[in-house]
Parts: structure tokens; sequence; C-alpha cells
């Protein structure tokens, strides 16, 4: 159930312990062993974003864990967003916390509920892939919830370079640099690890995340009444393309969204639809961004950093090199295998010098569930037939 590298960073962890993991190594079922090994006797708690929770890879993993091992877990899933109104509920418990820069900030209500809840707890480990993306004023939470600092003046006091700064008529000190280095890097060493995917020397090149969402109520909807906003839905392909639509953008977005917070890594996300591209499009924060579809042709001519490429099938999906890219999402699935396997291909090539995780996103009991069967059967998905027998036709 483990590779190597994560039973090493088990064997080095303490109780109390942040995971730096990279994307794509596996950090769930790191944590769930984590809390096996120091607090089973305890209940466990886990803080993940909406979207992590929505999408049920939690409740999955852990139900794979429970039932390899044959034991039962108990445990809850609290949102971020509930997290400063409740965290008094859960004293005792053992808690994790995914995508734990969310919490950095040490003067925000969520990083304060965080560190009362640590200090309530029965001990818990963080969960991020960037700890400090912008520096050690990332950190500052970090070190006061594992004892090296009373809090953020204190760390400021011994570590921080300051330097005047004039807004208007106002001078306000700001911290521009950082000494001592080497008493941080020694601290945050004693109770953190962080691994890359290349560093994972046993992990494969190419490693697979199935994404699982509910089909939305617009999908239901249209599914039954072949109708949304007054517009018909009346001719088999207008049918199968608002289905392949509407099997849920909130959720894919917002899941979407969580993934580019959480990694400075080079993004490809392949899309079927105009309006995908808008949506997706609108919530990019701090990345650049290129585009491949019909109406435009935007690759990097040198290797980016931090970017996210949006690659439309019917554009891209053959004769370009993604190699700068590591991590690919397919938003929506195409119905060639062919198309899916020469995009997959961009990225995973010769030439691609980091291993590489694949996002596929897959909405349950819906049409798109269907084209993800046809793809993984290396065959062609049949618009035709599945409107034929799960529909039953359209007049």
């Amino acid at each position: 159930m483990l590779y190597d590298f994560q039973k090493e960073a088990l064997n080095n962890a303490n109780k109390n312990y942040l995971y730096a993991l990279d994307t794509g190594t596996g950090k769930t079922i790191t944590s769930i062993h984590h809390y096996l090994k120091h607090a089973f006797d305890k209940k466990l708690l886990i803080i993940a974003p909406p979207a992590k929770i929505k999408e049920g890879g939690w409740d999955k993993d852990i139900s794979f864990v429970e039932k390899s091992y044959n034991i039962k877990i108990a445990y809850e899933i609290l949102s971020y967003g509930k997290l400063s109104k409740d965290w008094r509920l859960y004293r005792d418990h053992f808690v994790i916390f995914d995508e734990a820069h969310y919490i950095k900030n040490p003067t925000s209500q969520r990083g304060k509920a965080a560190l009362h809840l640590t200090r309530q707890s029965d001990g818990f480990c963080l969960l991020t892939a960037t700890p400090m993306s912008n520096g050690w004023q990332d950190s500052y939470n970090y070190f006061i919830m594992f004892g090296c600092f009373k809090n953020k003046t204190a760390m400021n006091k011994r570590h921080a370079i300051y330097e005047t700064k004039f807004f208007g008529m106002r001078q306000i000190p700001q911290v521009v640099g950082w000494q001592h280095e080497n008493e941080l890097e020694k601290m945050y060493q004693s109770f953190a690890v962080s691994i890359s995917k290349d560093e994972a020397l046993d992990l494969p090149d190419l490693v697979y995340r199935k994404v699982f969402f509910k089909p939305s109520t617009l999908y239901r909807k249209l599914k039954r009444d072949r109708v949304i906003n007054d517009e018909p839905y009346d001719t088999p392909a207008k049918l199968a393309a608002g289905l392949r639509f509407y099997t849920n953008q909130k959720d894919k977005l917002d899941y979407l969204s969580v993934l580019m917070e959480g990694t400075k890594e080079n993004i490809i996300v392949f899309y079927q639809f105009k309006q995908e591209l808008e949506n997706i499009k609108g919530i990019i924060k701090d990345k650049i961004i290129y585009e491949v579809n019909g109406q435009c042709f935007n690759l990097p001519k040198t290797v980016p950093e931090n970017s996210v490429t949006l690659v439309q099938y019917q554009a891209g999906s053959a004769g370009i090199e993604l190699q700068y890219a590591n991590i690919v999402v397919f938003y929506t699935p195409t119905y060639s295998y062919q198309d899916y396997s020469q995009s997959l291909g961009r990225a995973y090539r010769n030439g691609q010098t980091k291993k590489v995780t694949v996002y596929q996103f897959n909405t349950e009991d819906t049409i798109e569930e269907k084209v993800w069967d046809a793809l993984s059967n290396k065959k062609d998905f049949s618009e035709k037939r599945y409107l034929d027998t799960k529909l039953g036709g359209v007049s």
C-alpha cells in the first residue's frame, strides 16, 4: 500500500508533523498511516477545502485502508469554512490539516482557529505541497504550532530584516529579508519532511489520480426534460453536448482551483467546450496562462514556471510538445481514444525530465463516466449507442 519513500517519511516523523509532499505523491494515504501509527485509539478529524471534501477522495482512501487492514476508523471531515466556528467541538481528536497552506497566516481567523485546535488536540499533522511558496513569511503559523516561537512577533524579532517603506506620508517598516536562516532551516527540518516526485525514486514516472464528482442538478434536469432555460436539446448531437457540459462544472472548477493553488508546477488542462475555457480562465490566479485552441496558439518559447496551459482537444491533442508541464488534467474526456492517448503524450514523452501526474475528472452516473469506461478499454465512445440505450433515443 505504501511506497518506500512514504514508509521512510513515516518512520522519521514525530507525532506532530508536517508532510510537505509534492502533488501526486500520496499525501492522503501517508497521513492516514501516520494517524494509525500515532493515535489510532483517538477519533480522527480531517480539515480540508470544501472542494476536496465534496470530491470524496478522503472517504474513498479511508475506506480502502479500512478494508485492507480489516479495521474501522472513527473520523469526521470539517471544511476550512467551518473551522473558525466549530474548532472547540473537537477536543482530544487527532487532526489532519489537508492543504495546510490555507492556515499559514497566524493572524487570520482560520489560522487562529487552527492554532487553537492543535493546542487541544491529541496530535496533528499538516499536508501541503507548497508550505512556503513565498518564503519564510509563509511559515509563521507552522513555527508557532510546533512550538518554535510564541507568536509572529517573536519570530520577526529574531529573524526578520526590516526596511522602511513610504506610503504617502506614512513610514512603515516591512520585512524584506531574513537573518540566521540556518537556524530557521534546522527548526523546520525538526518537524517537517519535503519530498518532490522526482525524489520519490520508487514512484512510477506516470501516476494517475481519478477525481470523482456527483452529477449536477442541471445534468439531471437535462437528462429528464431535455430542456435547459427554455432551450430544447432536441437532436442527438446537441443533447450529448449538453449532457457533457452540464455534468458538474461548479465542482470541477472548485477542485481545479484548489489543485492550482496547491502547486507551483506547470499544469496542462485539456477541455472540450469554449465555455469551459472561459470558466477555467476565470479561476486562475497568479499563474501564467497559455492557450491552444481554434482561435489561439500561444505557447512559451522557454521553460516557464507556475503556468497553466489550456488545450482544446481538437486543436492540440497532437503535434505540439508540452514537456515543460508535469501535471495533466483531463477536465472533460474526449470521445476519441486516439485523441486521448495523443493528448497525454504531449507531456509524457521523450524530453520530459519530471514525473507526471494525471488527473482524470469523472462525474459518476453520467455520460462522462461511460466515456471514461470506453477510453480505459482503449476504445472510442459511441454517442449514438449511449443515447439509444440509456435515454431511449432522441426523436
